[in-house]
Protein backbone atom coordinates (compact mmCIF):
# COMPACT_ATOMS: atom_id res chain seq x y z
CA UNK A 1 0.00 0.00 0.00
CA UNK A 2 2.89 2.27 -0.94
CA UNK A 3 0.75 4.11 -3.24
CA UNK A 4 -3.17 4.74 -2.56
CA UNK A 5 -5.26 3.91 -5.79
CA UNK A 6 -8.78 6.17 -5.68
CA UNK A 7 -10.47 2.44 -6.33
CA UNK A 8 -8.33 0.83 -3.36
CA UNK A 9 -9.00 4.04 -0.99
CA UNK A 10 -13.40 3.49 -2.03
CA UNK A 11 -13.92 -0.64 -1.16
CA UNK A 12 -11.68 0.52 2.13
CA UNK A 13 -14.56 3.15 3.11
CA UNK A 14 -17.12 0.48 2.49
CA UNK A 15 -15.06 -2.11 4.93
CA UNK A 16 -16.50 -2.56 7.88
CA UNK A 17 -14.23 -2.14 10.37
CA UNK A 18 -14.06 -4.82 13.39
CA UNK A 19 -14.34 -4.17 16.78
CA UNK A 20 -11.69 -5.59 19.19
CA UNK A 21 -12.80 -5.46 22.64
CA UNK A 22 -10.55 -6.55 25.85
CA UNK A 23 -11.00 -6.15 29.86
CA UNK A 24 -9.85 -2.60 30.71
CA UNK A 25 -10.19 -3.08 34.61
CA UNK A 26 -7.54 -1.07 36.76
CA UNK A 27 -6.36 0.80 33.26
CA UNK A 28 -6.05 4.62 32.65
CA UNK A 29 -6.99 5.67 29.39
CA UNK A 30 -6.63 9.29 27.96
CA UNK A 31 -8.24 10.63 25.12
CA UNK A 32 -6.72 13.72 23.64
CA UNK A 33 -9.81 15.68 21.54
CA UNK A 34 -12.44 13.69 23.03
CA UNK A 35 -15.35 15.82 23.19
CA UNK A 36 -16.47 14.88 19.63
CA UNK A 37 -16.52 13.01 16.71
CA UNK A 38 -13.59 10.04 16.29
CA UNK A 39 -12.43 10.90 19.73
CA UNK A 40 -15.89 11.20 21.32
CA UNK A 41 -16.84 7.87 20.08
CA UNK A 42 -13.78 6.02 20.36
CA UNK A 43 -13.86 6.86 24.21
CA UNK A 44 -17.56 5.09 24.11
CA UNK A 45 -15.90 2.22 23.19
CA UNK A 46 -13.32 2.72 25.76
CA UNK A 47 -15.65 3.43 28.41
CA UNK A 48 -17.72 0.10 27.35
CA UNK A 49 -14.75 -2.36 28.43
CA UNK A 50 -14.85 -0.59 31.94
CA UNK A 51 -11.26 0.77 32.67
CA UNK A 52 -10.69 2.37 36.05
CA UNK A 53 -10.16 6.18 34.77
CA UNK A 54 -10.85 7.29 31.36
CA UNK A 55 -9.68 10.89 31.01
CA UNK A 56 -11.30 12.88 28.20
CA UNK A 57 -8.87 16.10 27.10
CA UNK A 58 -10.77 18.94 26.05
CA UNK A 59 -10.14 22.62 24.92
CA UNK A 60 -13.89 23.65 26.32
CA UNK A 61 -14.84 22.18 29.66
CA UNK A 62 -18.43 22.75 28.69
CA UNK A 63 -17.99 20.38 25.71
CA UNK A 64 -16.07 17.94 27.85
CA UNK A 65 -18.67 17.56 30.61
CA UNK A 66 -21.53 17.44 27.63
CA UNK A 67 -19.26 14.35 25.98
CA UNK A 68 -18.36 12.96 29.92
CA UNK A 69 -21.97 13.12 31.21
CA UNK A 70 -23.36 11.14 27.26
CA UNK A 71 -20.16 8.42 27.76
CA UNK A 72 -21.49 7.89 31.40
CA UNK A 73 -25.45 7.67 30.37
CA UNK A 74 -24.37 5.53 26.93
CA UNK A 75 -21.88 2.58 28.97
CA UNK A 76 -22.56 3.54 32.43
CA UNK A 77 -18.80 4.21 33.25
CA UNK A 78 -18.30 6.29 36.51
CA UNK A 79 -14.69 6.94 36.23
CA UNK A 80 -15.09 9.50 33.29
CA UNK A 81 -12.56 12.78 33.80
CA UNK A 82 -12.45 15.50 32.05
CA UNK A 83 -9.21 17.24 31.78
CA UNK A 84 -9.03 21.51 30.15
CA UNK A 85 -6.04 21.71 27.62
CA UNK A 86 -5.52 24.05 24.70
CA UNK A 87 -3.34 22.25 22.33
CA UNK A 88 -2.37 25.47 20.77
CA UNK A 89 -0.64 26.84 23.71
CA UNK A 90 2.56 24.85 24.90
CA UNK A 91 2.46 25.92 28.43
CA UNK A 92 -1.19 24.83 28.56
CA UNK A 93 -0.28 20.95 27.46
CA UNK A 94 3.23 21.19 29.67
CA UNK A 95 0.67 22.32 32.54
CA UNK A 96 -1.79 19.45 31.67
CA UNK A 97 1.03 16.72 31.44
CA UNK A 98 2.21 17.51 34.83
CA UNK A 99 -1.04 17.69 36.30
CA UNK A 100 -1.71 14.16 34.43
CA UNK A 101 1.32 12.84 36.23
CA UNK A 102 0.53 14.00 39.62
CA UNK A 103 -2.72 12.77 39.53
CA UNK A 104 -3.34 9.59 37.29
CA UNK A 105 0.46 8.20 37.83
CA UNK A 106 0.45 5.63 35.32
CA UNK A 107 -0.65 6.27 31.46
CA UNK A 108 -2.08 2.31 29.86
CA UNK A 109 -3.41 3.54 26.46
CA UNK A 110 -2.67 6.81 24.97
CA UNK A 111 -4.31 8.40 21.97
CA UNK A 112 -4.17 11.49 20.38
CA UNK A 113 -6.62 12.18 18.35
CA UNK A 114 -7.04 16.32 17.94
CA UNK A 115 -6.45 17.95 14.57
CA UNK A 116 -7.72 21.26 13.03
CA UNK A 117 -7.77 21.50 9.30
CA UNK A 118 -7.90 24.88 8.53
CA UNK A 119 -7.47 26.79 4.53
CA UNK A 120 -6.61 30.11 6.82
CA UNK A 121 -2.51 30.63 7.72
CA UNK A 122 -2.96 32.27 11.69
CA UNK A 123 -0.66 31.74 14.23
CA UNK A 124 -0.65 30.99 17.74
CA UNK A 125 0.39 32.92 20.60
CA UNK A 126 3.36 30.69 20.32
CA UNK A 127 4.45 32.41 16.87
CA UNK A 128 3.54 28.73 15.12
CA UNK A 129 1.39 28.19 12.03
CA UNK A 130 -1.57 26.68 14.15
CA UNK A 131 -2.33 23.38 12.53
CA UNK A 132 1.48 22.59 12.74
CA UNK A 133 1.37 23.24 16.53
CA UNK A 134 -1.88 21.77 16.91
CA UNK A 135 -1.57 18.63 14.97
CA UNK A 136 2.33 18.30 15.43
CA UNK A 137 4.20 19.94 17.86
CA UNK A 138 1.97 19.11 20.36
CA UNK A 139 1.23 15.67 19.68
CA UNK A 140 4.82 15.49 20.05
CA UNK A 141 5.49 17.91 23.20
CA UNK A 142 2.50 15.91 24.94
CA UNK A 143 3.45 12.57 24.15
CA UNK A 144 7.19 12.75 25.54
CA UNK A 145 6.04 14.72 28.67
CA UNK A 146 3.92 11.64 29.41
CA UNK A 147 6.08 8.98 28.74
CA UNK A 148 7.06 7.99 32.18
CA UNK A 149 3.27 7.55 32.97
CA UNK A 150 3.30 5.40 29.67
CA UNK A 151 6.21 3.13 30.28
CA UNK A 152 5.40 2.71 34.06
CA UNK A 153 1.82 1.03 32.69
CA UNK A 154 3.91 -0.84 29.93
CA UNK A 155 5.43 -4.65 30.92
CA UNK A 156 5.62 -7.84 29.29
CA UNK A 157 2.55 -8.91 30.30
CA UNK A 158 0.39 -5.43 30.43
CA UNK A 159 -1.40 -3.26 27.59
CA UNK A 160 0.52 0.19 27.38
CA UNK A 161 0.25 1.72 23.71
CA UNK A 162 0.73 5.67 22.45
CA UNK A 163 -1.83 6.21 19.52
CA UNK A 164 -1.75 9.34 17.12
CA UNK A 165 -4.06 9.67 14.56
CA UNK A 166 -2.90 10.49 11.40
CA UNK A 167 -5.03 9.90 8.01
CA UNK A 168 -4.72 8.60 4.01
CA UNK A 169 -4.39 12.32 3.61
CA UNK A 170 -0.72 11.69 3.80
CA UNK A 171 -0.31 10.04 1.16
CA UNK A 172 -1.36 13.02 -1.11
CA UNK A 173 1.61 15.71 0.17
CA UNK A 174 5.28 14.80 -1.02
CA UNK A 175 8.53 17.40 -0.72
CA UNK A 176 10.19 18.82 -3.69
CA UNK A 177 13.69 18.75 -4.12
CA UNK A 178 14.26 22.21 -3.62
CA UNK A 179 11.97 22.12 -0.12
CA UNK A 180 14.30 19.71 0.76
CA UNK A 181 17.41 21.90 0.06
CA UNK A 182 16.24 24.18 2.98
CA UNK A 183 18.20 24.61 6.17
CA UNK A 184 14.81 24.61 8.56
CA UNK A 185 11.55 22.61 6.99
CA UNK A 186 9.11 23.82 10.20
CA UNK A 187 10.20 27.19 10.02
CA UNK A 188 9.51 27.08 6.16
CA UNK A 189 6.37 25.58 6.87
CA UNK A 190 5.87 27.98 9.18
CA UNK A 191 6.95 31.20 6.95
CA UNK A 192 3.26 32.98 6.13
CA UNK A 193 5.06 34.07 2.54
CA UNK A 194 5.52 30.27 1.97
CA UNK A 195 1.30 29.52 2.78
CA UNK A 196 0.40 32.45 0.40
CA UNK A 197 -0.40 31.62 -3.10
CA UNK A 198 1.92 33.58 -5.70
CA UNK A 199 3.17 33.25 -9.51
CA UNK A 200 6.10 31.61 -8.42
CA UNK A 201 4.20 29.20 -5.64
CA UNK A 202 0.41 28.43 -6.92
CA UNK A 203 0.19 25.13 -4.94
CA UNK A 204 2.25 25.68 -2.24
CA UNK A 205 -1.10 27.05 0.08
CA UNK A 206 -3.08 26.54 3.51
CA UNK A 207 -5.61 24.52 1.17
CA UNK A 208 -2.59 21.58 1.11
CA UNK A 209 -1.84 21.92 5.16
CA UNK A 210 -3.88 19.11 6.44
CA UNK A 211 -2.15 16.77 4.42
CA UNK A 212 1.53 18.14 5.69
CA UNK A 213 0.61 17.91 9.00
CA UNK A 214 -0.64 14.15 8.84
CA UNK A 215 2.45 13.65 6.81
CA UNK A 216 4.52 14.83 9.54
CA UNK A 217 2.31 12.84 11.95
CA UNK A 218 3.60 9.52 10.07
CA UNK A 219 7.35 11.15 10.55
CA UNK A 220 6.98 11.86 14.64
CA UNK A 221 5.25 8.32 15.44
CA UNK A 222 7.70 6.38 13.37
CA UNK A 223 10.76 7.98 14.84
CA UNK A 224 9.54 8.03 18.54
CA UNK A 225 8.94 4.17 18.39
CA UNK A 226 12.57 3.94 16.49
CA UNK A 227 13.97 5.53 19.52
CA UNK A 228 12.80 3.98 22.52
CA UNK A 229 15.07 1.18 23.64
CA UNK A 230 14.38 -2.20 21.60
CA UNK A 231 13.69 -3.69 24.98
CA UNK A 232 10.62 -1.56 25.82
CA UNK A 233 7.30 -3.07 26.22
CA UNK A 234 5.57 0.27 24.74
CA UNK A 235 4.18 0.34 21.53
CA UNK A 236 3.80 3.10 19.37
CA UNK A 237 2.06 3.27 16.02
CA UNK A 238 0.08 5.74 13.95
CA UNK A 239 -3.46 5.49 12.72
CA UNK A 240 -5.85 6.38 9.47
CA UNK A 241 -9.17 5.92 10.56
CA UNK A 242 -10.61 6.63 6.81
CA UNK A 243 -12.65 9.61 5.56
CA UNK A 244 -15.32 9.85 8.08
CA UNK A 245 -18.39 12.34 8.96
CA UNK A 246 -16.72 14.53 11.23
CA UNK A 247 -16.26 18.38 11.76
CA UNK A 248 -13.27 18.52 10.27
CA UNK A 249 -14.99 18.55 6.60
CA UNK A 250 -16.29 21.85 7.58
CA UNK A 251 -13.76 24.05 6.28
CA UNK A 252 -15.06 23.24 2.94
CA UNK A 253 -17.02 26.07 1.19
CA UNK A 254 -19.44 26.78 -1.35
CA UNK A 255 -19.09 25.46 -3.78
CA UNK A 256 -16.46 22.65 -2.52
CA UNK A 257 -18.88 21.97 0.32
CA UNK A 258 -21.20 20.15 -2.29
CA UNK A 259 -19.07 18.25 -3.60
CA UNK A 260 -17.77 16.93 -0.35
CA UNK A 261 -21.29 16.69 1.34
CA UNK A 262 -22.01 14.09 -1.30
CA UNK A 263 -18.84 12.75 -1.76
CA UNK A 264 -19.45 12.30 2.80
CA UNK A 265 -22.98 10.73 1.71
CA UNK A 266 -21.51 8.03 -0.95
CA UNK A 267 -18.39 6.63 0.78
CA UNK A 268 -17.71 8.36 4.48
CA UNK A 269 -17.46 6.17 7.41
CA UNK A 270 -19.64 7.42 10.55
CA UNK A 271 -17.44 8.47 13.25
CA UNK A 272 -18.10 5.36 15.29
CA UNK A 273 -16.77 3.45 12.50
CA UNK A 274 -13.77 5.41 12.08
CA UNK A 275 -13.21 5.24 15.63
CA UNK A 276 -12.89 1.56 15.92
CA UNK A 277 -9.83 2.11 13.95
CA UNK A 278 -8.40 4.14 17.02
CA UNK A 279 -9.47 1.10 19.06
CA UNK A 280 -7.61 -1.34 17.57
CA UNK A 281 -4.50 0.59 17.51
CA UNK A 282 -4.76 0.92 21.10
CA UNK A 283 -5.85 -2.86 21.71
CA UNK A 284 -5.57 -5.18 18.48
CA UNK A 285 -2.75 -7.42 17.39
CA UNK A 286 -2.37 -9.04 20.76
CA UNK A 287 0.58 -11.23 21.23
CA UNK A 288 2.40 -9.90 18.14
CA UNK A 289 2.81 -6.07 19.34
CA UNK A 290 6.14 -5.32 17.88
CA UNK A 291 4.77 -5.30 14.68
CA UNK A 292 2.46 -2.87 15.54
CA UNK A 293 5.38 -0.81 16.64
CA UNK A 294 6.14 2.09 14.40
CA UNK A 295 3.28 1.02 12.26
CA UNK A 296 1.23 2.49 9.96
CA UNK A 297 -2.63 1.17 10.90
CA UNK A 298 -5.61 1.23 8.22
CA UNK A 299 -8.72 -1.51 8.37
CA UNK A 300 -7.68 -2.55 11.86
CA UNK A 301 -4.13 -3.98 10.22
CA UNK A 302 -0.65 -2.98 9.09
CA UNK A 303 -0.10 -1.25 5.73
CA UNK A 304 3.05 0.50 4.45
CA UNK A 305 2.33 3.64 4.48
CA UNK A 306 3.57 6.35 1.66
CA UNK A 307 6.09 6.11 -1.44
CA UNK A 308 7.30 8.46 -0.21
CA UNK A 309 7.63 7.98 3.51
CA UNK A 310 9.47 5.36 2.48
CA UNK A 311 11.91 6.60 0.12
CA UNK A 312 15.73 7.61 0.51
CA UNK A 313 14.13 11.20 0.68
CA UNK A 314 11.47 10.28 3.02
CA UNK A 315 13.87 8.69 5.62
CA UNK A 316 16.30 11.30 5.70
CA UNK A 317 13.19 13.93 5.99
CA UNK A 318 11.99 12.30 9.26
CA UNK A 319 15.10 12.65 10.74
CA UNK A 320 15.31 15.85 10.02
CA UNK A 321 11.24 16.82 11.23
CA UNK A 322 12.37 15.13 14.57
CA UNK A 323 15.41 16.91 15.17
CA UNK A 324 13.76 19.84 14.36
CA UNK A 325 10.99 19.27 16.22
CA UNK A 326 13.40 18.28 19.33
CA UNK A 327 15.19 21.27 19.45
CA UNK A 328 12.05 23.52 19.15
CA UNK A 329 10.24 21.50 21.95
CA UNK A 330 13.25 21.25 24.38
CA UNK A 331 13.65 25.54 24.20
CA UNK A 332 10.24 25.36 25.37
CA UNK A 333 10.88 22.89 28.05
CA UNK A 334 13.00 21.99 29.53
CA UNK A 335 11.10 19.13 30.87
CA UNK A 336 10.98 17.89 27.22
CA UNK A 337 14.49 17.98 27.05
CA UNK A 338 15.53 15.89 29.99
CA UNK A 339 12.78 13.30 29.31
CA UNK A 340 14.25 12.82 25.57
CA UNK A 341 17.66 12.39 26.88
CA UNK A 342 16.63 9.79 29.31
CA UNK A 343 14.31 7.81 27.25
CA UNK A 344 15.28 8.49 23.86
CA UNK A 345 18.18 7.21 21.98
CA UNK A 346 20.35 9.60 20.12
Amino acid sequence: MGRLSYRTFLASQWDPVPLVKHDLSGKTILVVGANTGLGLEAAKLFASMGPKHLVLACRSLKKGEAAAAEIKTQTGLDGVAVRIVDLAVFSSVIAFAEAFEKEFDQLDIYVYNAATATHLYEQTVDGWESSLQINVLSCLLLSVLLLPASLKAASPSAQARVVVVASEAHFLHTITEDELTKPQLLELFNNSAYCTPNSLTPDKTMKHRYPLTKLLDVFITRELASRLSADSPLVVNTVNPGFCKTELNRIFRFPASVGVKLFEFLFARTAEMGSRVLVWGALGGRNRERDLHGAYISDAAVHEPSDFVLSDEGMQMQKRVWDESVAILSAVSPRFKELAAVHLKN
